[in-house]
């Protein structure tokens, strides 16, 4: 977009732009070629020329094109025609020579002659026949045979009498009895037109009649036809051996492997040999064309098949052209030259024409010029004092044709804009619309189009964001003129640059606001009269008086301890410009007459025409009280960050920073140990009595253990329901404390009716013999609190080097096991469980085993402890899953009866959430259905916390169909509700009762009753531990169910299994 000079289209036909482009350039090339319009005969005389060139060639070519047809007709015909003659002249030929033989075989000499097989009589006979059928015309060959084929007469090569004839057409007449027909080479070695027929008298056969007519005849009667030569070619390597005489004659011509010659009397063309090794016979129409003797001539190919199906000869017709083409190109000279002189006589016309009007344009434009150039230096000059007048005055201007779009800016305008000059105008516009605001944008346009509707005036201010970022503030104004018609047709327009008066005016506004909003005081007083001028809203709010009261008041009416001129010494320092600033503390008089302390700040602000003392008070009343408040905060925040609102004590960050300090080096008064406790069962009561009940404990709890350590010891709260004892100093007994702690805490609650009987487990670490940083006796304390744990909870325990050592021991197992699980080490066995009385399979459990680095093949208690307390119970019960699904669906592939495959659940896998999920998936897996599967469950998921969530897991399974079983049952974990109240399949008696049934009454009375039971409650029954015939034949008298144990097989890898399923059902027992 330019200045005034620079025009630019319609903004809104933006689609135009390319078109633009390319004819810009177009433009410059025409330009340039033209010496810029002052010789444009030039490409004219160009355009002209090439338009007559390309006429000419395309009429020129057209005729061509159409004699090349008109010579060609007659020479696409030659082929077929002569074809068809060829056919006609065989058919004629074969037709005669079948009437012959008929004529020979029913003559009664020569029937009597070839029964006696007397040569001399058969030939006097068939010269008499044929001169009786053909006259003096061209004789057929006549071949005649015994049955054998062996040659009795032959009429042109008497040399070949007594020779057997193996030609084709004489074996297919032989063959089908019948008369053959067809080419073949004859007596004279030349294709000949043949017919064969087996000579047949009274039914008896005589021998064989051939008849043969050479081609030549033929193929001269069609080569005068077709007014061309014929050639005879002969593939020599394609020759028979009883053919390749033809060879030796003399009239046929030799190239190569081929031999040819000219039917008729005349010789074969000279150039035919060349013909023949070039190979050109089958190209394009050129290509067959030769000269020869000042002649066109062209070859067609004629090929001949023989009756065997070889081609060893070929016809070529010789047409001769030369008349048709020397037609052809006296046609198409003619048709040149006149194009020609037609192209000639145009371009001189145009060449004269042309240069008497570039003559009378050339004057008329210098004329125009000069003018222009006038009128150019005095509107040059105009323009320059245009955009002189508005850089200085920051204005900008702009005009636009609305009827075509058509518009320019001033120089100032693309400056105040950030716009190159060089840009036109419509993409200028478009710069300067990205540029405003999108909340400025709709009023703007708004505005421009209101003008242009009602050809009015506008008038309106906007911000632009210029590409460097840069903020400008514009005010545009103009007005829009209409045509004869009062639509709009142009518009005015200019643009103020206001961004330094705007600046000031919100600077200005900006510090009026500040002062104003102030949560200070401000004065501004005038230092000759010392009136106050200006009062902010705090200063009128403090004082109590309205603005127009302070006006008629001096600083001094307000501060009763100053006078006048007490307050006139106290600024003269700032007056006189000794002291930038003064800070001095006073007293100010309200209007009710209460006064308030105050920190004042003078300081001297010089006008043009005078000088002000600014004064900001600032109420120390507000401040003290505002540091109360936030002394007070600090205080709150304090007491949050480190106090436990729900039992009243010192949370986990308060007891660090206590501990800190505690059992710090510089300390001489270090604490002997430190507890660590929970209460047992906690979420027990969260579940059963609610949250509520539960911070009722905590709550009661926290206040018992702030009793009973009074005097021994810090109680914090740890996090949840764990607690942290802190001993106080190192003459505190331990064992008193834990005793004192647990009695306390024996005591039973009470919470809506409910009783609530708490008890906590503790665990002790003792400094400096257990360690001597609070961090080491916390990890100490927190091993002796597990270890009360799991010797039954309610007690406490002293940390031992041992509980160290397993807790390593633990942590380097659990390292272990993720490592196996990454390499798969661990594998699966399994053991049958078979029907006492059928001895039939009923199940395999599957027992996981890890085939441990260094420590080999490890069983399940030595490592599912830790898997258990880890977050790896999940893991490694899918892969028990997975494993074993693989080994049912390789049993079942194999047609092996197995029952069902039984995994063990670990309780922890149980809770974990992703163990219906872990069958699922390994059942679509494999493609084992739940009806293969058991799931065996310890009673002990019946007694934790999550007994609810592992019932309704276990009811998911037992709907998904897989059969649950009860393992170790009677070792004391559940009560019989168990069975009757879970979706229970079947019953696993521990192995503690099958050991003793033979030695302990009691216990085969309890086996007894729980087969019973269980026959009565219809599940089944697994009866572990089975080792000795003794037990089996006791169990064998007490009902029907499984056995599991030594006796039937000890647990076997995958191999072995699947080689015990395969034997027969008496080996099953005794394979220990």
């Amino acid at each position: 977009m330019g200045g005034d000079r620079r025009l630019g289209r319609n903004p809104n036909i933006e689609n135009e732009g390319s078109d633009v482009a390319r004819a810009s350039r177009l433009e410059s090339i025409l330009g340039s070629w033209s010496q810029n319009g002052r010789h444009f005969s030039r490409p004219l005389q160009v355009t002209f020329l090439l338009f007559l060139t390309l006429a000419l060639f395309a009429l020129t070519a057209q005729n061509i094109i159409n004699e090349y047809r008109n010579l060609r007709a007659p020479v696409d015909k030659t082929v077929s025609s002569a074809q068809t003659l060829f056919l006609h002249q065989k058919s004629i030929a074969m037709a005669g020579l079948t009437r012959t033989i008929s004529v020979l075989s029913g003559d009664p000499d020569l029937v009597s002659a070839m029964r006696a097989e007397d040569s001399a009589r058969i030939e006097l006979a068939v010269q008499r026949l044929l001169t009786e059928v053909s006259g003096e015309a061209d004789k057929p060959q006549v071949s005649i045979y015994t049955p054998a084929r062996t040659a009795l007469y032959k009429s042109h090569n008497r040399s070949k009498t007594g020779t057997a004839d193996r030609g084709y057409i004489l074996s297919v007449a032989q063959l089908i009895g019948q008369t053959s027909r067809g080419l073949e080479y004859g007596d004279t070695s030349v294709p000949a037109i043949t017919v064969a027929r087996p000579w047949v008298h009274s039914g008896e056969t005589l021998g064989y009649i051939k008849l043969g007519i050479d081609i030549s005849g033929p193929l001269s009667a069609i080569g005068t036809a077709i007014d061309a030569d014929i050639v005879k070619v002969v593939d020599t390597a394609s020759l028979s051996a009883q053919n390749s005489a033809i060879a030796e004659e003399a009239e046929w011509l030799k190239s190569d492997r081929f031999m040819f010659r000219a039917v008729g009397s005349g010789p074969a063309p000279a150039f035919f040999s060349e013909v023949l090794q070039t190979g050109a016979l089958s190209g394009s129409f050129a290509e067959k064309s030769f000269i020869s003797g000042g002649r066109l001539k062209v070859v067609h190919p004629f090929p001949v098949t023989l009756a065997d199906g070889t081609k060893a000869t070929s016809l070529y017709l010789l047409q001769d052209l030369t008349d048709e083409f020397r037609a052809f190109a006296q046609s198409a000279g003619i048709s040149l030259v006149a194009a020609l002189l037609l192209a000639a006589l145009s371009w001189i016309s145009f060449k004269r024409l042309l240069g008497t009007v570039e003559a009378s344009v050339l004057a008329t434009r210098e004329r125009l010029e000069q003018e222009v150039a006038s009128n150019t230096e005095e509107l040059e000059y105009s323009r320059n004092r245009l955009q002189e007048a508005q850089r200085i005055a920051s204005i900008g201007s702009w005009e636009r044709n609305l009827e075509t779009g058509e518009l320019h800016w001033s120089e100032e305008l693309y400056r105040i804009v950030g716009v190159p000059t060089d840009t036109d105008a419509v993409n200028a516009r478009k710069a300067l619309y990205r540029q405003i605001p999108a909340a400025e944008r709709p009023m703007v346009e708004k505005s421009i189009q209101h003008a242009i509707d009602a050809v009015s005036n506008f008038d309106f201010e906007h911000r632009i964001i210029r590409d460097d970022g840069s903020v400008r503030y514009l005010h545009v104004r103009g007005y829009v003129i209409a045509n004869h018609d009062g639509l709009p047709k142009r518009m005015f327009g200019t643009v103020l640059d206001i961004t330094e008066r705007h600046t000031a005016q919100e600077q200005s506004q900006l510090l009026a606001g500040i002062l104003e909003a102030s949560l200070n005081e401000v004065y501004i007083v005038n230092a000759t009269s010392f009136k106050i001028e200006h009062v902010n809203q705090c200063a009128r709010e403090n004082l109590g008086y309205h603005a127009d009261e302070l006006y008629e008041l001096c600083p001094w009416d307000i501060s009763p301890q100053h006078t006048e001129q007490t307050f006139r010494d106290m600024v003269a320092p700032v007056l006189d410009g000794t002291m930038p600033l003064l800070n001095v503390e006073g007293i100010q008089l309200r209007k009710d007459g209460t006064s308030y302390p105050v920190e004042v700040r003078f300081q001297l602000y010089r006008e043009r025409n005078k000088d002000l003392l600014v004064a900001i008070a600032n109420d120390l009343t507000e401040r003290s009280a505002r540091e109360r408040e936030i002394r007070s905060a600090k205080e709150e925040a304090e007491r949050m960050a480190y106090f436990d609102t729900l039992t009243q004590l010192p949370n986990r960050a308060a007891c660090q920073r206590d501990a800190e300090h505690a059992f710090s080096k510089d300390s001489s008064l270090r604490p002997k140990f430190i507890i660590h406790l929970d209460i047992d069962n906690f979420k027990r009561i969260n579940d059963t009595l609610g949250h509520s009940a539960g911070d009722y404990c905590l709550d009661e709890a926290g206040e018992r253990l702030r009793t009973c350590c009074t005097g021994l010891g810090q109680a914090y709260r740890w996090g949840g329901d764990e607690f942290v004892i802190v001993a106080s100093g190192p003459d505190v007994d331990a064992e008193e404390l834990c005793e004192r702690v647990n009695l306390v805490m024996r005591a039973p609650m009470e919470f809506d009716g409910n009783q609530i009987w708490p008890s906590v487990s503790m665990g002790v670490a003792r400094c400096p013999e257990d360690g001597d940083t609070f961090e080491t006796l916390l990890v100490h304390a927190d091993l002796a609190l597990y270890r009360s744990k799991d010797s039954g909870k309610d007690r406490w325990c002293f940390f031992t080097s041992d509980m160290k050592i397993d807790s390593d021991a633990e942590a380097r197992t659990e390292q272990e096991l993720r490592t196996a699980i990454r390499n798969n080490e661990f594998f699966l066995v399994f053991q049958p469980q078979v029907n006492i009385r059928t001895q039939k399979v009923t199940g395999i459990e599957a027992l996981i085993r890890w085939n441990h680095p260094t420590r080999g093949v490890l069983g399940p208690g030595a490592f599912l402890p830790v898997v258990e307390k880890s977050n790896l119970a999940a893991t490694v019960g899918d892969i028990v899953i997975d494993k074993a699904l693989a080994a049912a669906r390789s049993w079942m592939d194999r047609d092996l009866d197995f029952g069902r495959i039984a995994v063990n659940l670990s309780p922890s896998h149980l809770t974990s959430g992703t163990l219906l999920n872990d069958f699922n998936a390994a059942m679509k897996k494999h493609g084992v259905g739940p009806e293969h599967l058991t799931a065996e469950v310890l009673e002990s998921v019946f007694l934790d916390d999550e007994r609810s969530d592992n019932s309704q897991v276990l009811e998911e399974l037992h709907r998904l169909g897989v059969h649950i079983e009860l393992d170790d049952f009677g070792t004391g974990y559940a009560s019989l509700s168990h069975v009757a109240d879970l979706p229970i399949n079947g019953l696993k008696i521990d192995r503690s009762f099958t050991a003793q049934i033979l030695d302990d009454g009691k216990k085969e009375v309890v086996v007894n009753q729980l087969i019973h039971l269980a026959r009565s409650l219809d599940i089944g029954v697994i009866c572990e531990g089975v080792e000795t015939d003794a037990q089996f034949d006791r169990l064998r008298m007490m009902g029907d169910f499984s056995v599991q144990g030594y006796l039937i097989a000890r647990p076997m890898p995958f191999e072995d299994i699947t080689e015990w399923l395969s034997a027969s059902p008496e080996d099953l027992l005794f394979v220990v």
